[in-house]
């Protein structure tokens, strides 16, 4: 019996525990590829309503089970502004057709959210940005401009 138990006392002694694992890094890229048009659009061709142009390409990629979030902020809450002391302005909206959906909507200086993704890919397709906004030949004379910041968020 005192041997038996010296044996279990030396085995015992004899062991070890190793612990195993890793991380995968998290995956959030956005590629924002303005399109030449989108800081030349045409305002004053003729009187359309709802006149919708393309301006940019937009690319996502994460690997978060959670999906994501695009948030798209304007400086002028969605409006083009001339460089009149007062402006003039002419108003517009976006549209979104990525994994998330179809979002159309104006942008905000709070901030716009615009598309989601759940289940994420890691190698999302490159989708398109748009801009629906009135054309007329009855716009104050000048340059009309806006600035977008996208920001791309885990959720």
């Amino acid at each position: 019996m005192v041997l038996f138990l010296a044996a279990s006392t030396a085995f015992a002694a004899n062991g070890e525990t190793i612990n195993i694992g890793g991380s995968v890094p998290l995956v959030l890229d956005l590629t924002v590829t303005p399109l030449a048009v989108a800081d030349n659009l045409d305002l004053d061709a003729g009187d359309v309503v709802g006149f919708n142009v393309p301006i940019a390409n937009i690319s996502i990629a994460t690997n978060n089970t959670a999906g994501w979030e695009l948030w798209i902020f304007s400086v002028n809450s969605g409006t083009l502004n001339n460089s009149e002391p007062t402006p003039d302005t002419i108003g517009y909206t976006l549209s979104y057709a990525g994994t998330g959906g179809v979002a159309t909507t104006a942008p905000t200086t709070a901030g716009l959210l615009f598309g989601q993704s759940s289940p994420p890919t890691v190698d999302d397709t490159t989708e398109e940005l748009s801009i629906t906004y009135n054309q007329s030949t009855t716009y104050a004379a000048g340059y009309y401009s806006d600035q977008l910041t996208l920001v791309l968020r885990a959720k």
